[in-house]
Formats: structure tokens, sequence, C-alpha cells
């Protein structure tokens, strides 16, 4: 499998960024600069998807060690998800942005979470911990529950994507369910319930 890799300098890509949250106007070279943005903005994110691979195989491994019915997949972050997201952080720069590449982890019981993000910390991988969100001792507004670590990708052989982040999410099945579910009824009633953003009653 061919990897994707940046192909543009960080400054490039943080001024793509702010392109896309200001939007185009309604001229031939304004649509052409959102157009270039886009593109560049389109390869820093698929850049992400060999580290988080890596994240993910990794990951696998030692939540199967911890449960043996632990469910662990990845995803990039959609497009215009990172746009909305650069637009609801105005200080925010996307190569600062953790999330772009993320892995999840789904295991049976709250003492499986536990063990798994205990594993990944004392792990003796090159990759630095730069955050952890604990969900769990601290619940988000809407209910939400879950270990959230964040990685800055180091390799000696892979240097071109050194510094990608990657975000890994710890969750129960019942954690699981319920973030699945107030993703879906925010989807549902065009609100955006998963970012804080619904209507308060």
């Amino acid at each position: 499998m061919q990897w994707a890799t940046p192909e543009n300098s960080r400054e490039r890509v943080n001024a793509a960024g702010r392109t896309l949250v200001a939007g185009f106007g309604d001229t031939v070279d304004s649509m052409d600069r959102y157009l270039d943005a886009y593109a560049v903005m389109s390869n820093w994110r698929a850049s992400h998807q060999f580290p988080l691979n890596t994240f993910k195989i990794n990951l696998r491994d030692r939540a199967r060690s911890v449960d043996e019915y632990a469910f662990v997949a990845q995803r990039l972050k959609r497009a215009p998800s990172i746009v909305a997201k650069l637009s609801r952080f105005p200080n925010m720069r996307l190569t600062q942005m953790q999330d772009i590449g993320g892995c999840r982890a789904v295991l049976s019981t709250l003492a499986d979470v536990t063990l798994l993000r205990d594993a990944l910390k004392s792990s003796r991988i090159k990759h630095r911990l730069v955050n952890e969100k604990d969900y769990i001792a601290a619940p988000k507004q809407d209910g939400y529950w879950g270990i959230h670590l964040v990685y800055r990708y180091v390799s000696d052989r892979k240097e071109t994507y050194n510094n990608h982040s990657v975000e890994i999410q710890i969750r129960t099945n019942l954690q699981h369910a319920w973030a699945t579910a107030v993703e879906t009824v925010g989807t549902l009633i065009g609100q955006g319930l998963k970012a804080d953003q619904g209507e308060r009653v």
C-alpha cells in the first residue's frame, strides 16, 4: 500500500486551514484559493493514515490481551468536521488538531478500560503522550464517558510522519453505545450535540 506523505510545510497547512474557515467569495480567484487550500488540507489529513495504522495495530494487540472480545477501529476525521472544528476554535491551527487520526478500543468492563489505559501509558514506545483526558472521572455535559490519550508519532525510520498526532479513545460497550446514540440523535435533529452545540431546553 502506498501511504500518503505530507507535501506541504506546516505554515502552508495552517494557512490552508484559515482559508477554509473564511470560505470563498464570488470570484474565480477566491474559488481557486479555496480549492487549493482544500487540496492542502486533504493531503495533510491523508498523511495521518500511516501513523494511525501503526497505533491501531499496537492498540488492537494490547486491547485483546486485556479483553479477548475487545473491538478496535480507526478513522480519519472527515474533512467537513475538520473545517467545523477550526471554525469553533478560532485560535487552533490545523497542524495543532489532535484528532485528525483516531482509533478506538471498546472493551467489556470499566476495569478493562483502566487496565488498557495503564498498559498503554507504561509501554516503552517512542511515541510521546502529549495529552490525556479522563471523561470517566469527569464526564462531559452530554453524559459522555471515556478515556482519551493523544500521542505524537516518533520514529527513526519514518521521520516524515514525526509529530503527527493520533488520538486513542478507550470505552466500555455501554459508554460506546451512549456516545453513538448522542451522535446519531445530533445528526437526526441537525445539532452538534457531540460538540456541545445543542440548543438548551
